[in-house]
């Protein structure tokens, strides 16, 4: 009896772990975790519905027109290999900025980064990114997405692949370029901003 009682939570064990992977070809699975960056959020909210209104905003924002100023960026040569350029498009909605998308490469690989605002304040964060060898550099490719209040993280969906999850320093300084990026004026700003300097 005791041995089927064992084989009975070694099932239950097994079907718990099972995989619950979805998506489409374009995208890789993602893992929906809730999370909160360093300190409370100074007001505490149902995580819940401040994601479905991020998510409605998202939604407005790509779904209205926008008028769009688009300035490209480059490293400077005070900057070590390897060099990157881009192009970082500013969308607005009657003159405020909502979006900026900010497409870039290397050698080794290219980024699609869009950062979305709400009354000038980061609400969410999407990298399409991919990094490799010289030989192909977009060998490797993930999708993540970041969802902010306050400037706080309140929840992301990463990758299941641990090595595409961002540590908690690189999530505060994507706050910290988001910020910078939203009072640049102009492409030699843009260009310090997103390279070394």
């Amino acid at each position: 009896m005791k041995h089927y009682f064992s084989v009975f939570w070694i099932i239950v064990f097994l079907g718990a772990c099972g995989s619950n992977e979805t998506g489409t070809a374009k995208a890789p699975p993602v893992k929906d975790t809730a999370a909160v960056a360093a300190g409370p959020a100074p007001v505490v909210e149902d995580t819940t519905v401040l994601v479905a209104v991020i998510r409605a905003e998202f939604e407005r924002i790509n779904k209205m027109p926008l008028t769009s100023k688009q300035f490209n960026w480059q490293s400077s040569e005070k900057c070590q290999p390897p060099y990157q350029e881009g192009t970082a498009t500013y969308y607005y909605d009657k003159g405020t900025l909502v979006k900026i998308h900010n497409q870039g490469a290397e050698d080794h690989g290219e980024w699609k980064e869009d950062y979305y605002f709400r009354k000038g304040q980061l609400i969410f964060i999407y990298l399409d990114n991919a990094y490799g060898g010289a030989a192909n550099p977009t060998a490797y490719k993930y999708q993540n997405r970041y969802y902010f209040n306050n400037n706080h993280l309140i929840k992301k969906l990463e990758s299941t692949n641990p090595e595409y999850h961002l540590e908690q320093d690189r999530i505060a300084d994507m706050i910290r370029i988001a910020g910078r990026l939203y009072g640049a004026a102009d492409s030699n700003t843009i260009s310090k901003i997103l390279t070394c300097e």
